[in-house]
């Protein structure tokens, strides 16, 4: 099966300018080399589309296929609906990755991974709702995202997620759906200071019950351990509330 990559995306790019769509057109005029034929044409031994798509996917990856031709054919991929593609195809323009950093391609690809249920691309895809990268920042987009990657078990997601609870950012404030995730995400990554410092919040304000103080205690001493000033500031804060005047101090 012959797959002529580069006269196809050239098809694909003159469509996208008809059509309007302006970010596939400029991610087929971002992947094409300087030195462009025209001709590239990859002969994969396939029976069909998704044997075909993957052994293109394995050769993007592979030593013996140049740099900018690896780049054609995870653009093809991503065009053609391959969803990893799609989500290396995000990050690759997210990160800068063996192609110039550009956030609007990035959140353009990873909405289509996302909305085929790629876990990693929702929560991505989040994180650039949040910080506003690629576009104006919406936190009830990336609350979206996040809960969907969440679901999935993404752990980074679940982490993200809970911040947005606590801080009530594109979601009523909910320290005990927060307390949840959190605690899970631990589980994964016990060594984040940021989950620590949040979970200490919950205990704070209410979570844990009478044991709330001692927990928020325990994981705000864990986050200064793991470096956090604020988590050190926050310890002292306790601590001075519970511990009772000096005799010296009482008139």
């Amino acid at each position: 099966m012959l797959i002529e990559i580069e006269r196809e995306l050239a098809a694909a790019m003159k469509e996208a300018e008809a059509s309007g769509d302006e970010m596939l057109a400029r991610s087929c005029s971002l992947s094409r080399p300087a030195d462009s034929s025209g001709a590239y044409s990859v002969d994969v031994k396939a029976d069909s589309s998704e044997a075909a798509f993957a052994e293109l996917d394995s050769m993007v990856n592979s030593p013996n296929v140049p740099l900018e031709r690896a780049r054609q054919i995870r653009l093809y991929l991503a065009w053609k609906g391959h969803v990893e593609s799609q989500f290396q195809e995000g990050e690759n323009f997210r990160m800068g990755r063996n192609i110039a950093q550009d956030y609007a391609l990035a959140r353009y690809w990873l909405l289509k991974a996302a909305e085929r249920g790629h876990s990693s691309a929702q929560n991505n895809l989040g994180v650039m709702y949040a910080e506003g990268l690629g576009g104006a920042a919406d936190y009830e987009r990336a609350v979206y995202w996040y809960m969907k990657s969440a679901a999935a078990g993404v752990a980074m997601a679940m982490s993200n997620l809970g911040l947005n609870l606590v801080a009530g950012k594109g979601a009523k404030r909910n320290y005990a759906k927060a307390a949840r995730l959190l605690k899970e995400c631990l589980k994964s990554y016990p060594y984040s200071a940021r989950d620590h410092q949040l979970l200490a919040e919950c205990y704070e304000h209410g979570v844990g019950g009478r044991n709330g103080l001692r927990l928020a205690m325990r994981h705000y001493q864990e986050a200064s351990d793991f470096g956090s000033l604020e988590a050190r500031a926050a310890l002292r804060r306790l601590s001075a509330r519970k511990s009772p005047p000096s005799p010296a101090s009482i008139p």
